[in-house]
């Protein structure tokens, strides 16, 4: 259990938080090594892989309905040195990952072909995404699992086993790539299902070595060990309770992946350059989405534990300094991004016109960066708290009703063109922020009591 003490808030923090940030690094450039290992096998493997990949981000986010609840209340359990509480939860999100991973595969199976269909790609291209896709998605029984149980070890203030176990997965993936993909070492040359297949069995040993962590109790510096975890009695009040925490938080992770497409389509009209411009500021803004992930963690996890102990004075300056350090974060992001914008943009693209689109855009959304961190850490607020419902509502107002009607109206009825879609976007921000506020100050969150008393097994 964390220290929960107000002198060590920013220690707990950060203790807390760069293994996040260290993961959330390591897996981008993973995904750069697939990509560079799969280029090598042709235009239409890697037109495969990025097909697929764009199903696979939405699917990840249906993990929150059980990672979300599991940091929650794995959390409050902590705090309030239940240990049986904390037992009860992994094993119910044991099962229900297992559940919900088997339901992902099913639809994977059952559909996948219609949705690779409706970009109607070459043949040579829909069937290696087809291949690619059915074979990562036997991989999601093993890292929705993994994924849950590590969101238990977060929840009892441990981030770094969960960092550990992922890096190692993610470099035996890195190995076995080139050892698959072009038969290297006397193992078979299988092209893109040789990338599918190194995936795969890197996650297989990922979640063995979570849940060796798990059953042991032996690794993580918590010492959380879990016995009877898979015992199949189940409560109702759990299940129940996991998914009123967990379903709105999917929903809210859901909600970007899918306005960002349609940003995409209004953005394409202005053509290649405005697009190239969009995703370029997309992958910076990357950045500053791996450091306030981290601090995301910390913050809910401390939250979670402190009410979970009681200590509602205590929540307010763990809220307060987390508000302090993410603001200063963000503030030198953005004001990075709006002094040297064109000197960023001009490093990944020469084009005149690429290069003013992306500085406006980088200049434009500037002030929504300086107010990204308060707002993640309000974010965070609720999801230690167990009360996602307000950061679901925020999102979907902002980024449906603002969001994208406002796209339309500045770039093609005022002729603003990308630069319209780019104050969109930060206008969109600064509302779901005046949302959340409004949530936040009526403090009901605080009050919020979301454990359920477990059955002892």
């Amino acid at each position: 259990m964390l220290a929960l003490e107000p002198k060590k808030i920013y220690h707990d923090l950060w203790r807390l938080s760069w293994p996040v940030m260290t993961f959330m690094v390591f897996q981008t450039t993973m995904e750069l090594v697939d990509l560079f290992w799969v280029g090598k096998l042709g235009t239409s493997a890697v037109a495969a892989l990025s097909l697929s990949n764009s199903l696979f981000w939405m699917l990840f986010t249906f993990a929150e309905i059980v990672n979300s609840a599991t940091l929650s209340l794995t959390a409050r359990y902590r705090g309030a040195c239940d240990s049986g509480g904390v037992a009860t939860v992994a094993r119910h999100s044991f099962w229900l990952a297992m559940a919900l991973s088997v339901l992902i595969v099913a639809l994977v199976f059952g559909l996948g072909d219609k949705f690779i269909s409706m970009y109607r790609v070459e043949a040579e291209v829909h069937g290696l995404a087809l291949l690619y896709l059915r074979v990562i998605g036997v991989s999601f029984i093993f890292v929705y699992i993994a994924m849950a149980l590590g969101s238990c070890l977060q929840g009892v203030g441990d981030t770094r086993t969960p960092m550990i176990v992922l890096i190692i997965t993610n470099i035996i993936n890195m190995i076995l790539d080139p050892l698959l993909i072009f038969g290297l070492l006397g193992f078979p040359a299988l092209g893109v299902l040789g990338a599918a297949l190194a995936t795969l069995l890197a996650r297989v040993i990922g979640f063995a070595a979570i849940l060796y962590v798990i059953l042991s109790g032996r690794v993580s510096p918590s010492r959380l060990k879990v016995t009877g975890l898979f015992s199949t009695k189940l409560q109702r009040a759990y299940c129940r309770r996991m998914i009123q925490i967990g379903l709105p938080a999917s929903l809210q992770a859901m909600t970007r992946p899918i306005t960002g497409l349609l940003m995409m389509w209004i953005v394409a009209i202005f053509g290649t350059g405005a697009i190239a411009a969009f995703g370029i500021g997309l992958r910076l803004l990357g950045l500053s989405f791996i450091i306030i992930s981290g601090l995301t963690v910390g913050t809910a996890t401390m939250v979670g534990q402190s009410l979970g102990a009681a200590l509602k004075q205590l929540t307010i300056e763990i809220i307060k300094k987390a508000m302090v350090l993410a603001a200063v974060i963000q503030g030198a992001m953005a004001a990075a991004c709006f002094i040297a914008a064109p000197w960023i943009i001009g490093f990944f693209a020469g084009d005149p016109a690429v290069l003013q689109m992306g500085t406006a855009y980088l200049r434009i959304i500037a002030p929504a960066l300086l107010i990204m961190g308060p707002f993640h850490v309000i974010e965070a607020v609720f999801r230690g708290s167990g009360n996602t419902v307000p950061p679901m509502a925020s999102a979907l107002i902002a980024n449906w009703i603002i969001k994208i009607p406002c796209a339309f109206f500045l770039a093609l009825r005022l002729g603003l063109g990308p630069n319209g879609v780019w104050w969109a976007i930060t206008i969109s921000v600064f509302v779901e922020l005046a949302l959340l506020l409004y949530w936040y100050r009526r403090k009901q969150w605080i009050h919020r009591e979301i454990r359920v008393v477990p059955l002892r097994f």
